[in-house]
C-alpha cells in the first residue's frame, strides 16, 4: 500500500530534472520525469523519488487537513498507550 501526502514545490532545477518539495518543514527531492510542467508553489504527490501527481490547491489543503486530523488521533492514541503502560508498571 502506498500513502502519499501533498507537498508544496519550493525549488525546481529543470536542467537536472528535479524539484524540492516541502512536507510541513521537511524537504524532499523528487524527479520531474512524470510532471515536466510543475511550477514553484504547486502541490504534488511524491512516491519513490518521483513527483507523480499535481494537485489543485483546494485538493492539497483538504488532504493536508485530513493528515493533520489523522496525526492528532495517532498522537492521542500514543498518549493513551503510554498512560496504560505506566499504570501497568506501577501495579
Amino acid at each position: 500500500m502506498c500513502i502519499a501526502a501533498p507537498a508544496q514545490v519550493v525549488e525546481i532545477n529543470k536542467e537536472e530534472n528535479w524539484l524540492y518539495a516541502d512536507f510541513g518543514g521537511a524537504r524532499q527531492q523528487a524527479k520531474l520525469d512524470l510532471l515536466p510542467d510543475v511550477e514553484i508553489g504547486d502541490y504534488v504527490l511524491i512516491h519513490a523519488g518521483y513527483a507523480i501527481e499535481k494537485l489543485t490547491e483546494e485538493a492539497a489543503k483538504e488532504s493536508l487537513e485530513a493528515w493533520e486530523e489523522l496525526l492528532e488521533i495517532l498522537e492521542e492514541e500514543d498518549r493513551e498507550m503510554e498512560k496504560a503502560r505506566m499504570a501497568d508498571l506501577n501495579q
